[in-house]
This record gives structure tokens, sequence and C-alpha cells, in this order.
């Protein structure tokens, strides 16, 4: 009873390893193939997987530096803008103060102008009345009516003293407002 070897034991064993060994064959043979493929293609789309998210990464690194160009860019040219816009408003207002100068300027000319006619105006007006008052006061003091030639002499002469007396009150006038 207690032999160490026995033979239908053994062979027991034997047929054991025997389809095991079997068994290992078929699965190297048909199982492990399929396995190793799947295992291939899963390790192909991890890596292609891994490539895209490197590309991607690429590329979003790409257009961020893009956008912060063209940020850059459109800072610039914000800058740009304000800059022309404040020499633009500088030279519409040094355009507009000289408009104003040169149109205060024109009616200051027109107003001396007028001022310069009204007083020839009343130049005139003034001789009129005071060749008639000469006249006047001329035949009254000598009884007697003046003669042409005499009465525009004495007319003439008149109204010249007037005008040096009224052109010397108006160079006065003006001195004194300088």
């Amino acid at each position: 009873m207690g032999t160490v070897f026995d033979p239908l034991n053994t062979s027991v064993y034997f047929w054991q390893i025997i389809t095991f060994l079997i068994l290992l064959y078929l699965l190297y043979k048909y199982v492990y193939p399929p396995i190793q493929e799947q295992i291939q293609k899963r390790q192909s789309q991890i890596e292609r997987a891994i490539d895209e998210a490197e590309k991607t990464r690429s590329e979003a690194r790409e257009l961020l530096a893009e956008y912060r160009r063209q940020i850059e860019e459109a800072r610039g040219e914000a800058r740009r803008i304000l800059e022309e816009s404040r020499k633009q408003g500088a030279a519409q207002r040094e355009r507009i103060r000289t408009e104003a100068q040169q149109e205060g300027d024109r009616i200051i000319q027109r107003a001396r102008e007028e001022i310069t006619r009204e007083r020839n105006t009343a130049l005139r007006e003034v001789r009129g009345e005071v060749a008639g008052m000469v006249v006047e006061a001329t035949e009254r003091v000598l009884g007697r009516e003046v003669d042409r030639d005499e009465h525009e002499r004495l007319i003439s002469e008149a109204l010249d003293s007037l005008e040096a007396e009224v052109a010397g009150g108006i160079s006065r006038d003006e001195s004194q407002r300088v």
C-alpha cells in the first residue's frame, strides 16, 4: 500500500501534462495571436491618440501665439489710431484757432473800412453844411453875394482845416487806445 510510484497515477499525471501542453499549444497557436493583434491595435490607437494630442497641443500653442500676436497688433493699431486722432485733434484746434483769428481780422478790417466810409460820408455832409454856412456867413459879413471862385476857395480852406482837426482828433484817440 504505500508505494511511492503508482503506474496508474503516473499515467494520469502524464496525460494531464500532455493535455496541458496541448492546451498551451492551442492557446499559443489560436488564442494568443488574436490577443496579441488586439493588443498591438490598441497600442497603435493609443500612440495615434497621443500623436494627435501632441499635434493638437502644438496647434493650440501656435494658435495661442497667433492670438497673442494679433492682440499686440490690435493694441499697436489702437495706439497708432489714438495718436493719429490726437494729432488730428490738435491740427483741427489749430486750424479753427487760425480761422477764428483770420475771421476776427476780417471783421476788424471791415469795421475799419465801414468807419472810414462813414467818416468820409460824414465829412461830405459836413462839407455841404459848412459850405452853406460859410457862403451865408460870408454874404452876411460882406453884405453882398460872393463870386463862385472865392466861394469855393473859402469853403475849401474851411473844410481842410476842419478835416485836419478831425483827423488829428482821430489819431489821438487811436494812439490813446493802443
